[in-house]
Formats: structure tokens, sequence, C-alpha cells
């Protein structure tokens, strides 16, 4: 997969992180940390963070990761970063064994989201509960000023 993020302008500290980041991620997955190496790491897919949203970035690596009995396996990875406030969240990363399975992965998070519409239920329901609020707010308010006009007998409050 070809990067759309500019790897230039990035600074050291941010693919330490990211390189720290995918070394974590390696790590979990019962590699040996020390052992196994982080090859070809770049930036796949940059939002850059607004006023009213946090940024986001995608990372693509290859790896060699080392199990704890010695075996040697490649491995692709990809992390999701958050930038909030102009620092790197670690958001989620996951490993493949095939690079057609990371692009999948990847296409899925890059692809806008399409919001459902709620069923036919699920508004019956939420009318149902609005309507059952007004219903008991008028039945409550009757009540109150029946009650205001039984104890002063006229409305001479």
């Amino acid at each position: 997969m070809k990067p759309e993020a500019d790897p230039k302008h990035l600074s050291r500290q941010v693919w330490q992180a990211v390189s720290e980041h995918a070394l974590r991620a390696i790590a979990t997955k019962e590699f040996c940390p020390e052992q196994s190496r982080i090859e070809n790491l770049r930036p796949t897919y940059t939002l850059d963070e607004s006023e009213y949203q946090f940024g986001k970035q995608l990372w693509c690596f290859e790896a060699i990761g080392i199990t704890l009995s010695g075996r040697r396996q490649l491995v692709y990875g990809s992390m999701e970063l958050s930038v909030q406030y102009g620092l790197l969240e670690a958001h989620q990363a996951a490993l493949f064994e095939e690079p057609a399975e990371r692009d999948r992965w990847i296409v899925h998070l890059t692809s806008p989201r399409i919001e459902e519409t709620p069923s036919i239920a699920t508004r019956f329901w939420v009318w149902a509960a609005w309507a059952s609020v007004i219903i008991l707010t008028a039945g409550w308010m009757t009540a109150l000023v029946r009650y205001a006009f039984s104890t002063t007998g006229n409305l001479a409050w």
C-alpha cells in the first residue's frame, strides 16, 4: 500500500514514539522485543487534528519477530495513532501474516463510517417514551392545579 502521508515533515521524536509503539505491538504477540526488529516503518494515512476533532495517523511496518523459542517469523503490522492536542496516543495495533490482510484492515479504518438510521421499532419506542413523559407531565400539572383550587377555593395566589 502506498503511503499517502508525507514522511519528510515528521520529527525524530515522532519516529521514535511510533517505533516504540510498534515494538510494543510485537511484544503483545509473544515475540521477544529485544531480538525482534521493525523493518520499513512508514506512515500510510494522516488526518490532521482540527478544532472540532482529534487527528489520526495510520502507520504500517514489516517486522521480523523472534518467538520465545527462537523461531523467526515475518509479520506485517499496522497501528492507528490518535493525535490529541499535538500528542500521539496509541489507539490500536494489529499484526497480520499476509500484507493483503493488513491492507483490508487499513481500508476498513480509513473508509467513511455510514451512520445507521434507527429501525422502526427503535423509533416507536423513542416516540412512546416521549409521549409517556408528556402525558405524565400533563397529568401531574392537572393534579397540581386541582389541588391548588381545592385548598384555596379560587386561583388568588
